[in-house]
C-alpha cells in the first residue's frame, strides 16, 4: 500500500491538485505511436478572440507523422528533400467529481517544431478556443532550482490509460545520455509516460518524461526514469524563435515572424528542407 506524506500529499488533497497536476496532460496519438503531452500555453492570438494552444510531448511519440524523402522538383530540375507532417491526434479529458475520467476530446493538431536529437516536439491544437488548464512553467531565472531528495511528481498516460500521477524523489541530476542532460526521478514512469510531465510539488514543470532504464531481459526499472529537464526545453524554443512559450513579454506573431525569417535564409543557404 502506497501512503503519501509531506508535500506531496498536500499536492494531491484538492481540487486545486487535479488542476495543476493532472488536468493539463493530455493523450497524443500519430499513427502507431501514443504518449502524453502537457498543455503549456493556451492565450488568445493578437487582435483575435480566438486562442492559440501549444501542447509539448516527445519527438518519439509522433515521429510516425514525419516523413523526409526526396522528390522531383519539376523547377528545379532535379531531386530535393521533402518534408512532411501528418496529423497528430491530441486527447484532452473530461472529468466527473473531480477525478473519474468520462471521455476525452480529440482534436487534431499540428506538429509546429521538433528535434529528433533532443526528442521533443511541440503541437499546436487546431481547437481555437480557450483551454482552462495550463502547466505552470518556471521563470526564466529559476529554471533548475531544484535538487536530490526534493519530492516530485510524474504524470502521463502510462500503457494509454487517463493520466496516472505518481511520486517520489528527484535521484539524479546531469545524467549524461547519448550526450545530452538527463535528471531522473523515482516517481514511476512506464510506456505511455513520453511526453508528459514532471513536477515539483510547488506546481512547477520541471521536466518531459522521456526514458526508463531497462534491465537485460527488457524489463523496465520504473523507479528509474530519466526526464528532460525544462532549461532544455527553454533553450531549444529560445533558439528556434518561440521565446513567447516561456517569456509573457514576447509575442506569439512576431516571434513566428522571426521564426520564417530565418527558415528562409537557410532554405537560401540550401541547408533547409522544402516543406510544402
Amino acid at each position: 500500500m502506497l501512503f503519501l506524506s509531506g508535500s506531496a500529499f498536500a499536492a494531491f488533497d484538492s481540487l486545486d491538485g487535479h488542476k495543476k497536476y493532472i488536468y493539463p496532460i493530455v493523450r497524443v496519438s500519430a499513427g502507431m505511436d501514443a504518449g502524453s503531452g502537457t498543455i503549456i500555453y493556451s492565450k488568445p492570438s493578437e487582435g483575435s478572440d480566438k486562442y492559440s494552444t501549444y501542447v509539448l510531448t516527445n519527438h518519439h511519440v509522433i515521429d510516425f507523422a514525419i516523413v523526409i524523402k526526396e522528390e522531383w522538383d519539376s523547377n528545379l530540375g532535379k531531386n530535393r528533400k521533402v518534408e512532411r507532417r501528418g496529423l497528430v491526434y491530441v486527447e484532452i479529458f473530461k472529468y466527473r467529481n473531480i477525478s473519474v475520467p468520462v471521455g476525452t476530446m480529440k482534436v487534431e493538431s499540428d506538429i509546429i517544431l521538433y528535434n529528433q536529437a533532443e526528442d521533443m516536439a511541440l503541437l499546436k491544437l487546431r481547437f481555437e478556443e480557450k483551454l482552462d488548464y495550463v502547466a505552470k512553467l518556471p521563470p526564466i531565472e529559476g529554471l533548475d532550482d531544484y535538487h536530490v531528495l526534493d519530492e516530485s511528481i510524474a504524470v502521463g498516460c502510462s500503457l494509454s490509460f487517463p493520466p496516472l500521477p505518481t511520486t517520489g524523489i528527484i535521484t539524479r541530476l546531469n545524467f549524461q545520455f547519448n550526450s545530452l542532460p538527463y535528471h531522473m526521478s523515482s516517481s514511476q514512469i512506464i510506456y505511455g509516460n513520453s511526453g508528459g510531465a514532471m513536477f515539483l510539488t510547488n506546481g512547477m514543470l520541471i521536466g518531459i518524461p522521456s526514458l526508463v532504464a531497462i534491465i537485460g531481459w527488457g524489463t523496465p526499472v520504473t523507479h528509474m526514469g530519466l526526464f528532460i529537464p525544462i532549461s532544455r526545453v527553454e533553450k531549444w524554443l529560445n533558439e528556434q524563435h518561440l521565446d513567447f512559450i516561456f517569456d509573457p513579454s514576447q509575442n506569439e506573431k512576431e516571434c513566428f515572424e522571426q521564426r520564417e525569417k530565418s527558415i528562409k535564409e537557410k532554405e537560401k543557404r540550401g541547408d533547409g528542407l522544402y516543406v510544402p
